[in-house]
């Protein structure tokens, strides 16, 4: 055996276990980078539900009343659109909007920059689930819970169960 020989099978050795701790190096690190990822959404998430909630509450500053009458239940889709529409004044279609209770046409909601495509989603593109205290009696019934207050928002976050829940209120 040469020398040339004995250095090129060490070399290939080296580069097979360079390889593997880099391999094992990832494997420890991908769940870090996973869960990493899960809370920053979920930071997201409950940045955009106070937006949200603050939005509401100078809505009601600005005009006296809390938007949408009707006793305290989760906004359907086309009313969560058109709550969107008159807090941010903007139309989630792209055109003018069509709501007439934003006469001074304020923006309460900054629009998120994919707001004309998608509407204003949580980071799972789901609708965020509002509920407001339209009989002002200062409390609702949320997802069998009593809370206290005239504003509860929450989103569904990535899974399907309950547990996955990220909530204004908490």
């Amino acid at each position: 055996m040469r020398k040339n020989d004995r250095f090129k099978n060490f070399t290939i050795i080296e580069l097979i276990i360079v390889i593997a701790i880099i391999a094992v190096l990832i494997a420890l690190l991908m769940p870090v980078v996973t869960k990493m990822s899960k809370r920053a959404k979920e930071t997201k998430a409950k940045a955009e539900m106070q937006s949200i909630v603050t939005a509401i509450k100078s809505y009601e500053a600005t005009y006296g009343v809390l938007p949408f009458n009707g006793a305290e239940t989760e906004l359907s889709n086309s009313d969560y659109s058109n709550l969107m529409e008159l807090l941010t004044d903007v139309a989630s279609g792209g055109g003018t909007p069509t709501t007439y209770r934003n006469s001074r046409q304020i923006r309460f909601l900054d629009v998120p920059e994919s707001y004309t495509t998608k509407g204003h989603v949580d980071p799972w593109n789901n609708n965020y689930k509002v509920f407001i205290d339209t009989d002002y009696n200062g409390q609702a019934s949320v997802l069998g819970n009593t809370l206290y207050g005239t504003v509860f928002v929450y989103s569904t976050g990535a899974g399907s169960g309950s547990e996955d829940y990220i909530y204004s209120w908490k």
